[in-house]
């Protein structure tokens, strides 16, 4: 019995993690979902590290916590590196879990600010 309350709680979870990485992001221009995001710039050298998270949750269906989070973006990629318009050697990681009454998205953007 315990063996069958343990494959029934493992088919009813469920986690995918994806990201992608860009050697540069203009913050006025992104769009995350355009994967050949490539501006033209000049020579530039990584700095500071920064690191910026969200995550946002649902129950049931009352929300899409997976748009929300990816809406989020924008947002993210404006507060990092103030005072830049590039981030530097980013990695975008999408992480999403679910079980059969909560789900939860996290986006986490990982960047170098352009030394001055």
């Amino acid at each position: 019995m315990k063996l069958i309350y343990f494959i029934c709680l493992l088919l009813s979870v469920g986690c995918t993690q994806k990201y992608q990485t860009y050697h540069a992001i203009q913050k006025r221009s992104f769009n995350y979902k355009d994967p050949e995001h490539s501006p033209i710039m000049r020579k530039m050298y990584p700095g500071k590290k920064e690191i910026q998270r969200t995550c946002e949750g649902q129950f049931f269906f009352n929300r899409n916590a997976q748009t929300i989070a990816i809406n989020n973006i924008p947002a993210m990629l404006q507060y990092s590196c103030p005072g830049s318009e590039y981030l530097l050697n980013a990695k975008i990681t999408e992480t999403w879990w679910t079980t059969i009454i909560y789900s939860k998205s996290c986006i986490e953007i990982e960047s170098y600010c352009p030394r001055k």
